[in-house]
């Protein structure tokens, strides 16, 4: 009850602040400030005006700063992302590929081999194909003990 309050003041508050920037554009860095303050209790309205303000490098660092997953995430919330500054997902699926192998477990490895084809379908997009192929190489030589995530990797068709 609490904190639905209070996640509603602070819709309220961003309101307020947008009407501001609206009239005074130079005040907009004192919203990000004070959002920043009030973390965490601002975390989903700060997440949401970074999305809504069109912040993808700010909203990227955030999340890996948090520990966030790709997989925590709709596919509607990343597409502006994907759509408008795609390289910033590169790190964000690398890292969360590492820690999910890392976890040593099938339901991981599986998880993993879906970031790794979003991340080829991201390298060719990016027109990195060669970089992917050698990322890719160089990932299954890296892990190639690991026979389940070896297993996978074959079904999902990213090594042969």
């Amino acid at each position: 009850m609490l904190s639905s309050l209070r996640e509603e003041h602070l819709k309220e508050y961003v309101a307020c602040w947008d009407k501001v920037i609206q009239h005074f554009p130079d005040a907009e860095q004192h919203l990000w400030n004070s959002l920043v303050d009030m973390l965490p209790y601002s975390k989903n309205i700060y997440e949401e005006a970074l999305l809504t303000h069109c912040k993808w490098q700010q909203w990227m660092d955030y999340q890996l700063s948090i520990g966030k997953e790709p997989l925590d995430f709709r596919v509607s919330v990343m597409q502006p992302i994907d759509k408008n500054a795609p390289e910033l997902l590169l790190p964000f699926y690398h890292q969360a590929v590492e820690r999910y192998i890392l976890l040593k477990n099938r339901a991981s490895y599986k998880a993993a081999v879906k970031l790794l084809k979003r991340l080829s379908k991201l390298y060719k997009r990016l027109k990195q194909e060669e970089r992917w192929e050698q990322f890719i190489t160089a990932f299954a030589s890296r892990h190639s003990r690991l026979r389940a995530l070896q297993e996978e990797l074959r079904k999902g068709k990213l090594i042969s």
